[in-house]
């Protein structure tokens, strides 16, 4: 779940400036393009940490694996946004701030739930792991992003996000409903 969503973020992140400049219709470096990937950005950053106490809150409240889900369920409203309104800055802009929201809560509670299912011995070694294979995605996730946006565009781009985030979201639900069985 961490990884995916960390690699949904960046990818679709890395690439919104160049989309928007496409779409903004000015040249890199002018000061229309400025405003409005500056906006964006700012507002994706935000999207992503200001939240974050209030991830928590929500994955000790309502548990680690139902909020994580709505992550992975806001980075699916982001892309949607994002790919189907890529003509649209506002639209875009949207997305990336649901990309930003939800990538903070995939990853907070996705924290929480690595921290939960290993010993206190090994808490802070599994964290690290975590951290470096989120840097690693992170990176791969760029590069193929740059890739595909090059030969099929920022709306594919976004589908592909889709079908990646959409595969893990599967996958985390039956998992989360095979512990709840096994537990209870």
């Amino acid at each position: 779940m961490l990884l995916a969503a960390h690699t949904a973020m960046v990818a679709v992140m890395s690439m919104t400036p160049l989309h928007l400049q496409h779409v903004a219709g000015t040249t890199a470096g002018g000061p229309g393009f400025l405003t409005v990937v500056g906006f964006t950005i700012s507002l994706h950053v935000a999207g992503m940490y200001a939240l974050s106490p209030v991830m928590g809150w929500s994955a000790d409240r309502f548990g680690g694996g139902a909020t994580a889900l709505g992550g992975l369920a806001l980075l699916l409203a982001a892309v949607a946004f994002a790919g189907l309104g890529q003509g649209a800055i506002t639209t875009v802009t949207i997305g990336l701030v649901l990309l930003g929201i939800g990538w903070s809560a995939a990853t907070v509670a996705g924290s929480a739930l690595l921290v939960e299912a290993v010993p206190p011995a090994r808490r802070v070694t599994a964290q690290g792991l975590s951290d470096a294979l989120m840097s690693g995605a992170g990176a791969l996730g760029s590069l193929a992003a740059g890739l595909v946006m090059g030969w099929s565009g920022y709306g594919v781009l976004n589908g592909v996000t889709a079908v990646l985030v959409g595969g893990v979201a599967v996958l985390a639900a039956r998992a989360l409903r095979v512990g709840r069985r096994s537990r209870g």
